[in-house]
């Protein structure tokens, strides 16, 4: 009977504790990897944390001081106790929303999801001592406890990226107990959690993981596209050395076709034949010990360069281009130790001025902390710092278009209710109202408070805002949230000749988030700009900081995740983009005319698919502007397209519509069967035209 009972109790302990010992583990091929993990976890009788899953929360997170404050759930796991939370007393409940693999908004769960924190907890079973690598993303910030024990902890101010952090679950047999705290600011709110495979699975099995899902879950998600795009546009990545951290804050040309890269850790990198074999790519330190390097400018032998607190220039006098002169040009804006007061640049006008873009502060107390934060600033010549526009939050990337026009892209927070472009012009508000707090210093004080209804825009002796909202210049191009990325970076136009492809003279946005470039058409209406931002290449390694063309036509993006977070699995580097040769059919152009919409395209179109006004979706929206942090579409409604205009070369249509309203955003989408002449289906069917001024 003793045989019997040992396998009974085996057998039981199966049950309880997953996988019976001795049983090898089961690989189970699924569509993606994470449910490819899943699968073979549920096969081998391993854990699959799948759930149940509890939360409890809200708990405070003003000024993000949750993040190191101990709360009761990380003492300890008893989901029959209730706790003080942010509100109210909270308790322990299930959370059927957890799902692995997937990006889960926890708003939700709460009234007001600004500055509180959740508390995630999974109770399993597992049948012997393994270790599990748990892929994890987060907004905002993140700490995750195995049986008690703290095995991670990430402060960031980010949007959740899968894969952006990885847990070493070092599970051991019988009961494990883990906590996610995840702490928000503002805005998004969610979490992802993934399971890869355990240390039990052989090194064999793991390897064809790789193989069968090669990349991680956040890329492949991202792979149809970009493998689509590739045919068009060859990415090609620039090994670096070991001891070169290229957190790219700013790229330049020099006169010789090599690069200088600057670095948000205060480093300048030489790069010789960065165009051609990627093996030969030859990376030299050329500077270091600078302030946050943010952006750079060449002319000839001087090399400007922007540092969080001061514009400096610096030459090589010598026949071995050893940086030996440094010079501070301006240093006249304040700097008060806010993580986010970065600053952006420098562009320069024709007249030789310098123009650079300031962040505002974050968190609590008031964003501009320090003069002139939140504004565009010119700096003359001389040295002179004269205030230019304000209404700035995250000013990454400023630069002028081959006509002469200023132009920078903000990022989404609030007073932002996305992403957006704007054409700067001397005295101009953009809206954001943190950097009116120095209007009196301004030489344009006057203009700017006759804008406010209430004539007051900052009243200094109480140190608060007035009621009132400003008359602000709108974006010429928004970009949707996490349709058109997530947090754009510099402007650049091509200037190639066509050499890049077939959108020469648009400009193209780098997105940090999403690790991709978006395209830009604009044009002129009544005097103001606004246009069309289009997908244009995904697939890239990490988040895109900077671009920059090189005299070849290649177009090297400059990469960091800084800790925020991106798609690509890498934490920073550099890569290379060019056109293969291949002409993608593409919408080209969207421009507004009286009564509609013209689009123009980059092979003459199929009649038949262009002619369906069923081929042409069309909706638009609007946003809402106040202190919230971002803003979701408002006030979205459908657009019926009347009529189709095919032109006789085939290669325009024109889309007849009615009622077309200022302020709003035109998102048209083509049919999948949208086809050119050819036979090809369009590549990217997406446009977004940011409506200012209607046409005469």
């Amino acid at each position: 009977m003793r045989p019997l009972l040992l396998t009974l109790l085996a057998l039981t302990l199966g049950l309880a504790f997953g996988q019976p010992a001795g049983t090898e583990p089961t690989y189970e091929r699924k569509g993606s990897r994470v449910e490819t993990v899943v699968a073979s976890l549920k096969a081998s009788g391993l854990p699959t944390l799948q759930g149940p899953w509890q939360v409890i929360g809200p708990f405070p997170n003003a000024d993000n001081a949750g993040f190191a404050t101990v709360y009761p759930p990380e003492r300890e796991v008893d989901f029959k106790k209730s706790y003080p939370g942010r509100d109210e007393m909270v308790n322990w409940r299930e959370f059927k929303g957890m799902e692995l693999g997937k990006i889960i908004d926890l708003k939700p769960l709460l009234k007001n999801p600004n500055n509180s924190l959740l508390y995630l907890a999974l109770e399993f079973n597992c049948s012997e001592a393994m270790e599990m690598p748990l892929l994890l993303g987060s907004d905002d910030s993140l700490k995750v406890f195995l049986n008690g024990k703290l095995i991670l902890e990430d402060p960031a101010i980010r949007a959740t990226v899968p894969d952006e952090n990885q847990a070493i679950l070092k599970l051991v047999a019988g009961k494990n107990t883990l906590v996610l705290k995840i702490t928000n600011v503002a805005g998004d709110f969610s979490v992802y959690a993934a399971p890869d495979l355990p240390s039990v699975f052989p090194a064999v099995t793991r390897k064809m993981l790789d193989r069968d899902f090669p990349t991680s879950a956040a890329v492949a998600q991202a792979a149809p596209k970009a493998a689509a795009e590739a045919k068009y546009y060859k990415i090609t990545t620039l090994p670096q050395p070991a001891d070169c951290v290229l957190e790219v804050g700013g790229i330049g040309v020099r006169p010789d076709g090599s690069l200088l890269v600057c670095t948000r850790r205060g480093e300048i990198w030489h790069v010789k034949n960065p165009a051609g074999d990627p093996d030969k790519v030859q990376f030299k330190r050329w500077v270091a010990g600078l302030h946050e390097s943010l952006g750079l400018f060449i002319d000839g032998k001087d090399v400007f360069v922007i540092q969080r607190p001061e514009l400096t220039r610096i030459r090589a006098n010598n026949k071995d281009d050893i940086p030996d002169e440094f010079t501070t040009l301006c240093d006249q804006w304040g700097v008060s130790g806010d993580y986010h007061e970065f600053a952006f640049g420098p562009a320069r006008d024709k007249d030789g001025n310098f123009y650079i873009t300031l962040n505002v502060g974050f968190g609590g107390g008031h964003q501009s902390k320090s003069p002139w934060r939140g504004w565009c600033v010119q700096v003359t010549p001389k040295g002179e710092m004269i205030p230019f526009a304000t209404g700035l939050r995250s000013p990454n990337g400023v630069n002028f278009s081959p006509e002469g026009d200023l132009f920078y892209c903000d990022n989404q927070g609030e007073w932002v209710a996305t992403n957006k472009m704007h054409h700067i012009r001397k005295g101009d508000n953009f809206g954001h109202q943190a950097g009116l707090k120095w209007v009196d210093k301004s030489p344009f004080a006057q203009t700017l408070r006759a804008s406010y209804p209430s004539g007051m825009l900052y009243d200094g002796q109480r140190g608060t805002m007035r009621d009132g909202l400003p008359q602000h210049t709108p974006p010429c191009i928004w970009f949707p949230y996490d349709k058109m990325g997530k947090s754009a970076s510099e402007p650049i136009w091509d200037t190639t000749g066509g050499k890049f492809g077939p959108f020469a003279g648009q400009c193209f946005v780098g997105d940090q988030t999403k690790s991709m470039v978006m395209r830009v058409a604009l044009e002129k209406v009544q005097g103001q700009y606004q246009g069309a931002c289009f997908p244009f290449r995904s697939g890239f390694q990490c988040g895109i900081n900077r671009l920059c063309f090189g005299p070849d036509a290649s177009l090297y993006a400059g990469q960091t995740n800084r800790g925020w977070g991106s798609l690509g699995g890498k934490p920073y580097g550099l890569e290379r983009l060019n056109w293969t040769g291949e002409l993608p059919f593409e919408i080209n152009e969207m421009k507004l005319k009286k009564g509609g919409f013209d689009l123009t395209f980059t092979k003459p179109l199929d009649l038949e698919s262009a002619t369906r006004l069923k081929a042409y979706n069309l909706a638009s929206h609007t946003y809402n502007y106040w202190q919230t942090y971002g803003s979701p579409p408002v006030d979205a409604k459908a657009e019926k397209v009347t009529s189709v205009a095919v032109a006789p070369d085939g290669k325009s249509a024109f889309l007849a519509v009615d009622n077309l309203r200022i302020g709003r955003v035109y998102e048209l989408t083509l049919d999948a069967a949208y086809k050119a002449r050819d036979g090809e289906t369009i590549l990217h069917p997406e446009a977004y035209y940011t409506l200012n001024q209607l046409q005469p």
